[in-house]
């Protein structure tokens, strides 16, 4: 089986060679703040009293999945988690929406694009396994 010539294979580039660790806490900070104060989604983080450490929790967990190394090695479940909240489709459906917004207004839009798409993706399997 011929795989081509090295120039004329696709190269896998990493989201995190694209968008820095410092944008990823910075995006995740901003979306929060949007979650907070909507009216919708507000309610399923009002038991968190330290945003603090949930926020580089979940900045973890996309710096991971775009391809980053850990400071330290992380545990996640999301499906477990969110399950337990009771998700309905139009609560993912508002989230994905605030992300993709914090997403333009934080990232040049080719990355913007990039990490919604692999955020949708995550979205379709947290509803397909916790509704």
């Amino acid at each position: 089986m011929d795989i081509g010539e090295p120039s004329t294979r696709r190269r896998l580039e990493p989201l995190c060679d694209q968008i820095s660790r410092q944008q990823v806490g910075a995006v995740i900070h901003a979306f929060y703040d949007k979650l907070r104060a909507d009216a919708q989604l507000a309610g399923f983080f009002s038991g968190i009293d330290d945003f603090a450490p949930h926020e580089a929790h979940i900045a973890d967990f996309w710096w991971i999945a775009m391809g980053g190394k850990p400071d330290t090695p992380r545990q996640f479940d999301m499906l477990g988690l969110h399950r337990a909240m009771s998700l309905s489709a139009a609560d993912f459906d508002r989230w994905l929406a605030l992300f993709g917004e914090t997403l333009a207004e934080k990232l040049p839009a080719e990355s913007a694009r990039l990490w919604l798409q692999m955020a949708e993706g995550i979205g379709t399997n947290l509803k397909r396994y916790t509704l």
